[in-house]
């Protein structure tokens, strides 16, 4: 019976890594799409007086482009025995996965609440984890994939108020570049990042 459970918990971190990867993946684009030139430009370059970072720009996007992307990024993804998608909809970010086991299709649901913090990262608090239409325990859940998996420097776990938090300036570049979460309204499909550079 124990190997059951671990086996339910295996795909939940498998999932939950999955929507890491495409929450980073986010990240990067972003990143890349800001760093990248598009013509001759002047590089602004921050006073050698100032202490703080740059503010490079805004980032606006809605949640029809980020699922579009999501969806795009993660088609490398996807495996015969595991399959899932990422969806913002107008409430909440959902991990929507199916594992097959011995021929049978197990649909596996994580229903999270995004929200920035006053720093610029993100919070997700995870409001349902279900195989199916059944529910299963989040801070168990959370414990586990926390315990046995290598997870970015960046992504916090903490399964005592069943949320994960995504540290978007801790993420590293050679660009020196970072985004913070300005807003992120998912009832009026509405996702803004501010775009900084570190000083040196």
């Amino acid at each position: 019976m124990k190997q059951k459970s671990n086996g339910n918990i295996n795909k939940w971190k498998w999932a939950f890594l999955g929507l890491v990867a495409a929450l980073l993946a986010l990240t990067l684009v972003v990143v890349a799409r800001i760093s990248s030139t598009r013509e001759d430009t002047t590089v602004l370059t921050a006073s050698a007086n100032s202490s703080h970072d740059e503010k490079l720009g805004t980032f606006t996007t809605s949640t029809e482009q980020l699922n579009t992307m999501l969806e795009t990024y993660l088609k490398d993804y996807q495996t015969e025995t595991f399959s899932y998608k990422v969806t913002a909809t107008n409430q909440f970010l959902l991990f929507e996965g199916t594992y097959n086991i011995w021929g049978l299709d197990i649909p596996l649901y994580v229903y999270f609440q995004p929200n920035k913090l006053n720093d610029g990262s993100i919070l997700l608090t995870v409001s349902e984890i279900s195989a199916g239409t059944l529910s299963l325990p989040k801070e168990e859940i959370l414990s586990y994939i926390k315990k046995q998996s290598q997870l970015p420097a960046f992504v916090k776990i903490d399964p005592s108020k069943a949320s994960v938090t995504i540290q978007l300036t801790e993420i590293e570049n050679t660009q020196k570049i970072y985004v913070k979460a300005n807003t992120i309204d998912l009832y009026n499909h509405q996702l803004i990042f501010d775009i900084y550079r570190k000083s040196l």
